[in-house]
């Protein structure tokens, strides 16, 4: 399945499902008021924490349709980093994560969407956080890079076996017991709608590879969209050997 197909089977599913979702979230409110002893039963919290886990899907699948739709403008990525690294690390830092930026000084100027790569970002981080339940560290690095700017993000955690990067930014695709499938998925849209590419590397410490376009200059063809994911993937996995 193309990623238009894909688009359109969540589109029309998330279309059909959200109303009769909104109805039984309704009435299962209702029930609680007109008999609150159902409150104390364990079906009620399981129901509960499934219509959560439904909406959240829901919610997952209209980010992914919107995922493409981008508002870019002329940003000065070193400062948008800087600004991502002090308000998420102060959260990170409560659950015993360290969030460090590692950048240069002459980053080029880039074409954004600011709302959506800090979509791209916090999910990033969210993936990290959720594999290091017991603390750890992440580093984000962004240097300049054929004609545009490359940018890790790195963390301690376990590393990602080699046999989920074939699926691994699919959409509905997931390795984790309560994921949506959609995160990934989200990113990789999200890039490509800006000109740009990401990748995993399978070894050592996880590492994203994030790769944008300087401001001003064209998206890159599909021969070297392909060239730079390939590019990203051997030198992730220099990086982490």
């Amino acid at each position: 399945m193309n990623s238009q197909e894909s688009h359109i089977l969540l589109s029309r599913f998330s279309h059909e499902v959200r109303n009769p979702a909104a109805l039984i979230s309704s009435f299962f409110q209702l029930l609680a008021r007109d008999f609150p002893q159902i409150t104390a039963s364990p079906y009620y919290r399981q129901i509960k924490e499934n219509m959560k886990l439904l909406n959240r899907l829901l919610d997952e699948m209209s980010r992914y349709n919107n995922a493409s739709r981008i508002h870019p403008e002329a940003v000065d990525l070193r400062m948008f980093l800087r600004e991502l690294v002090r308000s998420a690390g102060e959260v990170l830092a409560l659950k015993g994560i360290s969030l460090e930026l590692a950048s240069g000084p002459d980053l080029p100027r880039v074409f954004i969407d600011r709302t959506r790569m800090l979509q791209v970002f916090y999910n990033l981080l969210r993936n990290a956080e959720e594999a290091m339940p017991g603390g750890g560290a992440i580093r984000i690095s962004a240097l300049p890079y054929r004609e545009g700017i490359r940018i890790t993000v790195r963390d301690s955690g376990p590393p990602i076996p080699r046999e989920y990067l074939a699926t691994l930014f699919d959409p509905l695709v997931t390795h984790k017991q309560d994921g949506t499938g959609l995160g990934l998925a989200i990113c990789r849209e999200i890039l490509e709608a800006h000109g740009g590419s990401i990748s995993a590397s399978p070894e050592g410490d996880p590492v994203f590879t994030l790769w944008l376009p300087a401001s001003g200059l064209p998206a890159v063809s599909p021969k070297e969209f392909r060239e730079l994911q390939q590019d990203h993937q051997q030198h992730s996995g220099q990086e982490s050997s």
